[in-house]
């Protein structure tokens, strides 16, 4: 009884102090497990724009990147090779931590991110209403990061899981029709996750047919905002950020989709076969979202399901970090399964989500540690799942609502 009239004292305490111990133990682990870094190149763009107002993407900020990563070891970023090529005011973000030596500011961001995946993963939890304990809700968000894409996240300091935190929280918060809220959210990651794009666009669809545009306006807003402030403090930017591109990337060769690991399995007409399989996901994708407007939030979830996975499958960036955006379907087929059979589906869901984990952990640490270039078994095993998943409960989800639970 003591602890329930307190909770709102010990509480806050308590999660300040596992917060403070696990940047303690992130120091430790970004010295033992040096290998890519994708926080140093913000790190120093931040640092130098703010101290001697040098562009973020100089090459005088590229070469002291380089530099600070010398000194402690890890590569840099496999995407970004130490170049800053993100919209300008995103140097914003890191500025506060910029004041930090590096070693504590890396720590601290490997704080955030793990906090982003734990938040993600409820929130996941909570948009598609799997009916969980509070101890399994807790169990399955705190295991989470031990899932092999969270924790290789984790150790190379990577900058998405916060904007895919960010997405899923707008993802949530219009599903609750809640949109200008939304509409900010999307705004914030669509830059460093294009595919929100496509997410935000079903929304702006599913609740513009019930005469709520307040997620579009916003979003549109936000963004003609973003440019602006970039163009007062960076006058440059969008030459200077496509300059960079060119530097890294005079070609195509940073898209590595999982579609185009699929058409790799067939070396003989491999580009024909991805090229195909492209197409027929996007026209798929638009299929699916025919009949939107009409869905609630039974078959709302479903339909955002399928298009979450088609996106990802879609995705031409680094795939491996997006795959926490597959605990939304993922989670939806433990739904339906706890729906059509109580006791049988809750030990599937568990049974099933540990084996999934215990997959991947064995599957990526049997390859050199962390490499940037990942198996297409783990690229393309629980993207697999889940399309076999929804496909096999379609019906239930999106004819069913009121279907006859079997309690076997």
């Amino acid at each position: 009884m003591y602890l329930k009239k307190t909770v709102n004292i010990w509480l806050p305490i308590l999660i300040i102090l596992v917060l403070v111990g696990a940047t303690f133990l992130n120091i430790h682990l970004s010295e033992r497990f040096a290998s890519e870094d994708g926080f140093a190149t913000r790190y120093m763009a931040a640092k130098y724009w703010i101290k001697t107002g040098l562009s973020p993407y100089s090459q005088e900020t590229f070469e002291a990147t380089l530099e600070l990563l010398g000194e402690s070891s890890p590569r840099p970023d496999s995407l970004d090779k130490g170049r800053f090529i993100d919209p300008a005011t995103y140097v914003l973000f890191y500025i506060p931590l910029s004041f930090l030596p590096y070693p504590v500011a890396k720590a601290i961001w490997m704080t955030i991110i793990e906090l982003s995946i734990v938040l993600s993963v409820w929130l996941c939890l909570k948009i598609v209403r799997l009916d969980l304990s509070f101890i399994e809700t807790f169990l399955m968000s705190l295991g989470a990061l031990f899932f092999y894409p969270n924790l290789k996240m984790i150790l190379t300091a990577s900058i998405l899981p916060f904007y895919i935190f960010l997405l899923i929280w707008a993802i949530w918060l219009a599903m609750n029709k809640q949109g200008r809220m939304a509409g900010v959210l999307f705004f914030l990651a669509f830059p460093m996750l294009p595919i929100s794009l496509f997410i935000a666009v079903f929304f702006m669809i599913w609740m513009g047919a019930r005469r709520d545009n307040s997620l579009t306006t916003i979003f549109f807003i936000g963004l003609v905002f973003m440019v602006l402030i970039a163009l007062i403090l960076f006058p440059n930017w969008i030459a200077e950020w496509f300059e960079a591109y060119l530097l890294l990337y005079p070609h195509f060769t940073w898209i590595d989709t999982p579609l185009m690991r699929v058409g790799e399995l067939f070396p003989g007409a491999s580009r024909q076969i991805s090229i195909g399989l492209h197409v027929i996901t996007i026209i798929y994708l638009f299929v699916e979202w025919y009949g939107l407007p009409s869905k609630e939030q039974r078959g709302l979830q479903w339909k955002l399901s399928m298009t979450i996975l088609l996106l990802y499958l879609l995705n031409p960036l680094k795939p491996l970090n997006y795959m926490i955006l597959l605990f939304i379907p993922l989670f939806a087929i433990y739904k339906y399964l706890n729906e059509k059979w109580r006791v049988g589906g809750r030990i599937t869901t568990w049974l099933s989500f540990l084996g999934i984990g215990v997959v991947y952990w064995f599957k990526g640490f049997a390859q050199e540690t962390f490499v940037s270039a990942e198996s297409t078994l783990i690229i393309l095993l629980l993207a697999l799942l889940c399309m076999l998943g929804l496909q096999y409960f379609r019906w239930w989800a999106l004819k069913s609502s009121n279907a006859l639970i079997e309690t076997i």
